[in-house]
């Protein structure tokens, strides 16, 4: 039987990745061009009623022929309807489904010694015991020789046109706390660029805040003028507003904080940084680098790593020397974010001789009471020194990043031992080891996510996965496509599970379980999609190898975070769509590659039961992952 070809497809489009191009249509009124779609009558119990009974009219010699079916497609065993055995069969035709068969085994007593019983050339047939923890590629096994396309090529300029729907998220009043879900009406007669300010500190300011919040802010640009900052919170809040020109709010961004007028200041440093996690998020990723160096040598020019640079330019405001100090660390943090997700840059900051003050707690900060600040050197001798100091939840993300570092570093030689190794690992498990009793949960007892301890979890199950997976005998070349964040790094694979893939597979599995918290995921910093990327390459490791059998219900519902999680942060960030485009494409190779299998009779030692239940498994988290659809990706449905 020729084996039936695959109907669903992620479009084969070249994804632009130059940093420095923008597309000049006007987003103010997107084209609908790729937002119809036909209508699936899959869910319609009397569409799949109506194809059968027409086929009695229109074909009577065949009626006895579904009578005596000697097996049934893979769509009709799932949905438990009758199938008349034809290739496709009727209502698989009828509805354009993708029909698929597994070769019956009924009576098949398993392979003969000589190997030869039904199942020549099958060397690799499974005849033992199947090893239910995540197993080791086969070195010798075939891979598919086809590539994966590249994912959804969606310009960055263009996000509006691809969304799952239109994104106008509501505003909420942040003046009590930085993380609020109560609904605020809008102020009448808020023009769009004040929307745009208003968006940036409801859904990107928990994720990154450095800026003074939000009522310090509005006072202070009445008392003299922040056109730099201003405009650049206007582009990243226009993100979370569908009606904003984001492309004409970009380059106004970019010229006012390149003019030469704009003065030389904290402000405009603040500016750059916002502008750089934008672009970043946005795909510029080569734009967004350039910047970030431009913003640290500004800050170095002036002395923004000096302790006392707070003191002398908060103009007698505690809440503005706080400030200065984030922005410090906040750029400091931004730095190994990019270095550690796109590997692209070698975390300079990492190097750079600093002693800022360590940041404050969040309510702190909001409140305007802030506590004399700590110095990173307290930190890092607080089991020693017997003080009974409280760190900040940011400061655990400073530490976070600092063990990014680290790990960074070692990756610069070209075989690190495992004295290093094992060295680096003790940073990562005395991180967690010291967290105080305080910093255990995410959320606190008013449901509130802590967003700093979050994205320290965030950094931390990262780095565990960088340092240990590329020892891990993993092999990752199942998805070598998926390369939205960082290119392909090829792994040697190996036979034997070992504590680096121990490691590996918990920190992935640890990440997917961030994404259950329950707070919107928009409102976490952009980086979380290259951090679930990350752990998705793992799963789909892992899932590419398991055979039948194998208790992978765990596995699967991971894949289903980590795709809806990038889905939802598709909404806001083009980045996240390429991802998601990615790892769909990689996880439909991998189901394909399963399906053949079956169908040739890999299996050898499972009935035909065992085969088509796990073949119907798959089919279940592949039509959950949406890797069915005729479309690609996502529609908005209104602008």
């Amino acid at each position: 039987m020729e084996p039936a070809t695959a109907t669903a497809a992620v479009a084969d489009v070249p994804v632009p990745v130059h940093a420095h191009v923008h597309v000049p249509a006007p987003l103010e009124s997107p084209t609908t061009a790729n937002s119809s779609t036909s209508p699936s009558s899959e869910g319609d119990p009397q569409n799949e009623r109506q194809p059968s009974l027409a086929s009695t009219s229109t074909r009577p010699d065949q009626s006895k022929e579904r009578i005596t079916v000697p097996s049934a497609c893979v769509q009709c065993r799932s949905k438990h309807l009758k199938c008349d055995g034809l290739n496709p069969c009727t209502r698989c035709s009828s509805n354009s489904f993708e029909c698929i068969y597994v070769r019956s085994r009924r009576g098949f007593k398993g392979p003969r010694r000589n190997g030869t019983n039904g199942t020549p050339n099958k060397a690799n047939a499974v005849s033992g015991p199947v090893d239910r923890s995540c197993p080791m590629v086969n070195p010798g096994a075939a891979r598919g020789a086809s590539n994966v396309p590249s994912g959804l090529a969606t310009p960055p300029d263009h996000r509006l046109q691809t969304l799952p729907h239109g994104v106008d998220l509501p505003l909420f009043d942040i003046g009590q706390e930085l993380v609020s879900f109560e609904p605020k009406p809008l102020p009448s007669g808020l023009d769009l660029r004040e929307r745009c300010i208003e968006a940036f500190f409801y859904h990107f300011y928990p994720a990154h805040p450095f800026i003074l919040p939000r009522d310090a802010f509005l006072k202070l640009r009445k008392e003299k003028p922040l056109d730099a900052l201003e405009a650049a919170m206007r582009y990243v809040g226009s993100f979370y507003v569908p009606q904003a020109p984001i492309v004409a709010l970009e380059h106004e961004a970019e010229r006012t904080v390149y003019n030469a007028d704009c003065p030389r200041d904290g402000f405009r440093v603040q500016a750059m940084l916002i502008l750089t996690i934008g672009l970043d998020g946005y795909r510029y990723q080569e734009k967004a680098l350039q910047i970030l160096v431009d913003a640290q040598e500004l800050a170095l020019e002036f002395g923004m790593n000096k302790r006392e640079f707070a003191f002398i330019n908060g103009n007698g405001s505690e809440l503005l020397e706080e400030s200065w100090r984030r922005t410090w660390w906040e750029m400091y943090i931004v730095d190994g974010m990019i270095a550690g997700v796109h590997q692209k840059s070698t975390f300079p900051m990492k190097d750079m001789p600093a002693d800022v003050g360590l940041p404050c707690e969040e309510r702190d900060y909001v409140s305007g009471v802030i506590p004399s600040p700590h110095s990173l050197a307290d930190f890092d001798e607080e089991s020693f020194d017997g003080r009974d100091f409280s760190y900040s939840s940011f400061t655990y993300r400073i530490a976070a990043i600092r063990n990014l570092g680290r790990v960074l570093q070692s990756r610069q030689i070209m075989l690190p031992d495992k004295p290093t190794i094992d060295r680096i690992d003790a940073y990562l498990v005395n991180w967690r080891l010291h967290l105080p009793e305080s910093k255990k949960d995410f959320i606190n007892t008013e449901g509130q996510l802590d967003e700093m301890l979050f994205q320290a979890h965030m950094i931390t199950e990262a780095t565990t996965i960088l340092l240990h997976r590329e020892h891990s005998e993993l092999d990752s070349s199942v998805a070598r496509n998926v390369d939205s964040c960082a290119p392909h790094k090829p792994i040697i694979p190996g036979q034997s599970y070992n504590i680096h893939a121990a490691k590996t597979i918990q920190a992935a599995q640890d990440v997917s379980k961030l994404i259950q918290l329950p707070v919107p995921l928009v409102k976490h910093t952009h980086f979380f999609t290259c951090v679930v990327t990350l752990a998705s390459i793992v799963h789909l490791s892992c899932w590419s190898v398991m055979m039948p059998l194998v208790h992978d219900d765990d596995l699967k519902q991971q894949l289903r975070l980590n795709t809806g999680a990038l889905k939802t942060l598709w909404q806001v960030w083009p980045s996240a769509g390429m991802a998601f485009g990615q790892v769909k494409g990689v996880a439909q190779e991998i189901y394909a590659a399963k399906k053949q299998a079956a169908e040739v009779g890999f299996w050898a030692n499972l009935t035909e039961d065992e085969v088509m239940r796990s073949m119907i498994e798959d089919q279940t988290i592949m039509e959950e992952l949406e890797l069915f659809d005729d479309v690609v990706g996502p529609r908005l449905g209104s602008a």
